[in-house]
């Protein structure tokens, strides 16, 4: 493969990523290659006995691909650096810019405050994730669809009563 994948993410804007819910949804051909054939482009590897995650690290963030250990691709996400100051323009950087690219695409937010976060749900079931950094909301992570959405709004309201 020689990177060809690694390359590939490096070309999906964050923004795309969000309001597409999954790599596969951003990249040209569809699909993303097996496990093993990825595994020696990641940065990182790591293994609980059931998932593989596949971590590749670029300027200002990571992008995280999740398998089963049978090789089965799971979901994804992306973990952005809040303090970066090398990983060029991000349009949602912050809830405003979330807010004005969401209009722009017609899509609703549907805001949930939790402890230590805000999170952002998405009409695909994204999530995106806002924390506190030197007194402003800055976007720490986007969390691709995995299950429907109001599985994934069950699950944050839960989450937020609980909190």
């Amino acid at each position: 493969m020689n990177g060809k994948f690694r390359a590939a993410i490096a070309t999906v804007p964050i923004e795309q990523y969000a309001f597409q819910g999954q790599l596969p949804l951003c990249l040209a051909h569809s699909a993303l290659p097996a496990l093993e054939a990825l595994k020696p482009q990641a940065d990182e590897v790591w293994s609980d006995g059931q998932h593989e995650v596949l971590t590749f690290h670029y300027a200002g963030h990571a992008v995280n691909v999740t398998f089963r250990c049978s090789g089965t691709y799971l979901f994804d996400s992306i973990d952005v650096w809040a303090d970066c100051s090398d990983c060029g323009e991000i349009a949602i950087r912050t809830p405003e810019g979330l807010f004005l690219h969401a209009t722009g695409a017609g899509a609703k937010l549907e805001p949930f405050e939790l402890t230590d976060e805000l999170v952002y749900l998405l009409p695909n079931a994204v999530t995106v994730h806002y924390h506190k950094h030197e007194q402003q909301w800055m976007l720490t992570k986007i969390a691709g669809s995995f299950r429907n959405y109001e599985d994934t709004r069950a699950s944050l309201q839960m989450i937020m009563s609980a909190g």
